[in-house]
């Protein structure tokens, strides 16, 4: 069996994640009149945070549950982006493991409203679902990554 050289594997890895980074700025949020990007609202959403609609109640409406959506994707982010600063293979794969959890709540604080017919949340499921589909790829290459 030849050899696989781990700088193809790590570079491929970087991509991938960057790729989900990039997915994960891009979903779409409606926000009072309009719509942003989560990006958008993680940057300036934050600091004018009103802790009395700020809550982790999974079954709360849509704009309650925007505060933890964009902490619980703000921290997979953070986690990701580490990810690729790191240089230990096996803290890589374990870091990208626990941003991909975090993005994943996020992703479900996002769009749990759909169920209930919610059509600001379906729209950041059809958004976010290349985000979804790439970083379930990105999880499934990690169990083939060399330690």
């Amino acid at each position: 069996m030849p050899m696989r050289d781990n700088s193809v594997d790590t570079l491929r890895l970087e991509r991938r994640i960057t790729i989900v980074l990039v997915l994960n700025f891009l979903i779409v949020i409606g926000a009072g009149h309009g719509i942003a990007c989560l990006a958008m609202i993680e940057a300036f959403w934050f600091p004018y945070v009103n802790t009395e609609y700020f809550t982790f109640k999974i079954f709360t409406s849509y704009d309650n549950s925007l505060g933890a959506a964009c902490l619980f994707s703000l921290v997979g982010q953070v986690l990701l982006i580490l990810a690729l600063i790191v240089k230990r293979m096996r803290l890589i794969i374990r870091v990208i493991m626990a941003g991909c959890f975090f993005l994943f709540i996020g992703f479900m604080y996002l769009t749990h409203e759909m169920l209930r017919g919610d059509a600001v949340a379906f729209v950041s499921f059809i958004t976010g679902s290349p985000f979804l589909i790439t970083s379930s790829i990105l999880l499934f290459k990690l169990k083939k990554m060399p330690d």
